[in-house]
């Protein structure tokens, strides 16, 4: 398992004190996926978001033009980044599909673990909780950013 110094690093627990860490760690379980498994499945009820501690995953969204089931590819994630933090917000099926590009080692934590967190050590759970937020802004940035550039240039979407 990764060290609590390690996860201090990635986004979602940076600013995490070494006490609370200490009481996250056990929270976290271990996830190993080899190359091609798939991680989610996209509509598939999620009840715990994903640390990614090595590897790198693709995250696929069903589309009726894609070539495969599982959709076309939105995005590559890698070491320290998150999966499966939309369903622990607003308690929703998994939004897309992530598939593991190569062997990937995740630590996981359940809704119910975080929770715990909330009973626990309120001021820490804020800080998760506006990291999480944080992750999903810079998310929705890029995809802003994406959808001004598929634009046509008088500045209307295209669509049915």
């Amino acid at each position: 398992m990764q060290t609590a110094e390690f996860l201090q690093q990635q986004p979602l627990f940076g600013g995490v004190d070494d006490r609370a860490m200490s009481a996250i760690m056990p929270l976290l379980r271990e996830e190993n996926f080899a190359g091609g498994e798939l991680i989610v499945r996209e509509g598939d009820r999620g009840d715990s978001l994903f640390v990614i501690c090595s590897g790198s995953v693709e995250v696929l969204k069903a589309c009726p033009e894609a070539d495969t089931p599982l959709g076309e590819r939105i995005a590559v994630l890698k070491v320290g980044d998150v999966i499966g933090e939309m369903e622990l917000i607003d308690m929703q099926n998994r939004s897309a599909s992530v598939r593991a590009l190569e062997p990937v080692s995740t630590l996981a934590l359940s809704n119910g673990d975080l929770f715990r967190i909330y009973e626990s050590d309120l001021p820490t759970f804020s800080l998760l909780v506006l990291n999480l937020a944080r992750e999903l802004s810079r998310r929705l940035r890029n995809i802003d950013d994406l959808a001004v550039r598929y634009m046509p240039h008088d500045g209307h979407a295209t669509g049915p």
